[in-house]
């Protein structure tokens, strides 16, 4: 059994489950059906990730200062989100957009994200 390095801070695994970021490709207007738009297809790609309920304290790093009822962080050992993009969490059925990266330590590789539900779903 391996273990992790002791001094490099992480998310413990027993936290994390499988979600996977939306990717969209190709897409464009086709002649053939009178320049009609034809979207493209939807990648998932699949990282180790966990969600959390935003607080106070994550507020000073937030960009307005505020959030919604629908607004919650998620947290990466390592894979980096750009702000815009999707991420669907299967766990909640829940499609989320990366708000704003949440600033922290840049000697490890944990990575936190201000994340809204796609549809303004709030948290049952």
């Amino acid at each position: 059994m391996m273990f992790a390095n002791p001094t490099v801070p992480l998310i413990p695994e027993g936290m994390m489950h499988d979600m996977y970021e939306l990717v969209k490709s190709g897409g464009g207007y086709s002649e053939e059906n009178g320049g009609q738009w034809i979207p493209g297809n939807t990648e998932q790609v699949k990282f180790r990730g966990v969600v959390l309920p935003v607080n106070d304290r994550d507020l000073m790093y937030a960009e307005a200062g505020t959030h919604t009822q629908c607004s919650r962080k998620a947290y990466t050992n390592g894979h980096a989100l750009k702000v815009g993009s999707q991420v669907l969490d299967p766990q909640d059925g829940i499609t989320y957009v990366v708000k704003q990266e949440l600033g922290y330590n840049s000697v490890h590789p944990i990575k936190r994200y201000l994340i809204d539900s796609e549809g303004g779903v709030a948290e049952k």
